[in-house]
């Protein structure tokens, strides 16, 4: 790598550390390092949303669909008007209204403690994989770039990240990603006007190259459920998706619930989803822009998850590849930080809490954070000989996404279900999907359907021939009654 490009590297390893060393003095409290003292602007929160849900590994995987398919994979956003629908008015002010720290505290109240307890384990389980691969992948990436063997980049990326998310918590998270998420940004945009700048005929033949090859396709109106992206699985499929993704799960959530009001809460999922689903339509366009630069070439033959990589080493001048290598760190280290303060902070609410008298401190959450990162830090050192083990593990995470969506749903809106028809639901859900799975061709994009319908039907009839009825304090949590205060 030129000595003007790791200059640029180094100088944003530099700003993150600065910036976590800014706030590791407001850490006061526990409210402070879990959720930022509850006073985060909205709109910082909105961009930390889209910085979480955007690690490397996708922006480097939908480049490279945007290169060898079309747009059907974005079908599943025809779900966001729905989705902003079902979040805004009924998940959300229950969250925010109940002041949670872990958002698997609605479970116990809602239902038994046994159930929040599988939720959050869950979760922690299976984000510490995740980080794993979310560090692993792409550093595999990173070390073509710069030239250097991985683990060292797992090292430095695993251990930077942990430090200054434990020195700031929660406000060095999100002033830290919103940087970061600019110059994730900055750097989508410059790739593609500087492959359109390589195309003869500019724009004008990217767009005419484009449509020829059908890369600009998006609707598909089948209804074989096993075609892989359709508008009915994008729709249906989606809606499960997107409330996986933003309306039960803990890291992006916890962003939401650190603004002032339930009113701001709203506006920062709103604007953070539009923003992801704007991300997600530019980066595709990357995709086809490249495709259009690397078929007036004659090579259209790269593999699909390498032609970023290609573009970047080959193509790009010096001082912008070091842009692009920051970009990808940031791409990275967002989500890798979002995640580890999250993992904290069900922690300390759904575990630490029960099992230990007191709140617990902000040395105590800092020493968790720090635990978890050595842990995913390790995992991912093993990335070489554990790589299926961990794709397999973030393959359950969406099994189970689509019934936590229904357990959720199903306390929210039933008032019938009960602990026992919510648990045996849940079950049921993940079962529905891994039956799938292993028994059809369906596609993936149904699972979260298939997990969360199956898990509110199968809880609603177990709760209804139970014969169980909620009290009062229960009924006060289901939607259409009296709202949690």
């Amino acid at each position: 790598m030129h000595p003007a490009d790791s200059i640029i590297v180094v100088a944003y390893f530099v700003g993150v550390v600065v910036v976590a060393g800014v706030f590791s003095r407001s850490q006061k409290s526990l409210k402070d390092f879990l959720m930022g003292g509850g006073d985060i602007p909205w709109w910082a929160a909105a961009l930390a949303g889209v910085a979480t849900v955007t690690s490397a590994v996708s922006y480097i995987g939908a480049v490279g669909l945007g290169f060898s398919t079309n747009f059907g994979f974005l079908q599943y956003r025809l779900a966001v008007p729905i989705a902003i629908g079902v979040i805004c008015v009924i998940i959300m002010p229950f969250f925010f209204r109940l002041r949670l720290y872990s958002i698997y505290e609605y479970l116990e109240k809602r239902f038994d403690a046994s159930l929040r307890l599988l939720a959050s384990g869950l979760f922690i389980l299976f984000k510490c994989a995740f980080l794993a691969v979310g560090i692993y992948a792409p550093a595999l990436v990173m070390s073509v770039l710069i030239g250097i063997d991985p683990l060292w980049i797992v090292l430095i990326t695993g251990v930077v990240t942990t430090c200054y998310t434990l020195l700031g918590g929660m406000k060095a998270v999100i002033w830290t990603d919103v940087p970061q998420l600019l110059i994730m940004m900055g750097g989508i945009f410059m790739v593609i006007f500087i492959a359109a700048s390589k195309v003869e005929g500019g724009f004008g033949e990217v767009f005419a190259l484009a449509e020829s090859h059908g890369k600009f396709e998006y609707f598909n109106w089948s209804t074989d459920p096993t075609d892989t992206y359709t508008v009915w699985s994008g729709i249906i499929g989606g809606t499960f998706f997107i409330l996986s993704q933003f309306g039960v799960d803990q890291a992006e959530m916890q962003r939401f619930l650190s603004v002032s009001s339930l009113r701001k809460a709203n506006w920062a999922f709103i604007a953070s989803l539009l923003t992801a689903s704007l991300i997600g339509f530019l980066v595709f366009f990357e995709g086809a822009v490249l495709f259009a630069f690397y078929r007036q070439q004659g090579n259209v033959d790269i593999p699909t998850n390498e032609v970023f990589i290609h573009f970047v080493i080959n193509e790009l001048p010096i001082g912008v590849k070091g842009l692009m290598i920051s970009a990808l760190f940031a791409a990275s280290m967002s989500t890798i930080s979002s995640v580890l303060n999250s993992m904290t902070t069900v922690f300390m609410a759904d575990f630490y809490q029960r099992f230990r008298v007191g709140t617990g401190s902000v040395s105590t959450a800092r020493g968790m954070t720090m635990l978890f990162g050595i842990a995913a830090t390790a995992l991912a050192c093993m990335g070489n000989l554990l790589g299926n083990l961990l794709e397999a593990s973030t393959t359950i995470i969406n099994f189970f996404g689509g019934a936590l969506v229904g357990v959720f749903l199903l306390g929210m809106l039933s008032r019938r279900a009960e602990s026992h028809g919510a648990f045996i639901g849940f079950l049921a859900g993940f079962l529905a999907v891994l039956t799938t799975s292993l028994t059809s061709d369906i596609s993936f994009m149904w699972y979260s359907a298939v997990g969360g319908a199956s898990t509110m039907v199968t809880g609603e009839l177990y709760s209804r021939l139970s014969g169980r009825r909620l009290h009062a304090g229960q009924l006060k949590l289901v939607f259409g009654r009296r709202r949690a205060r």
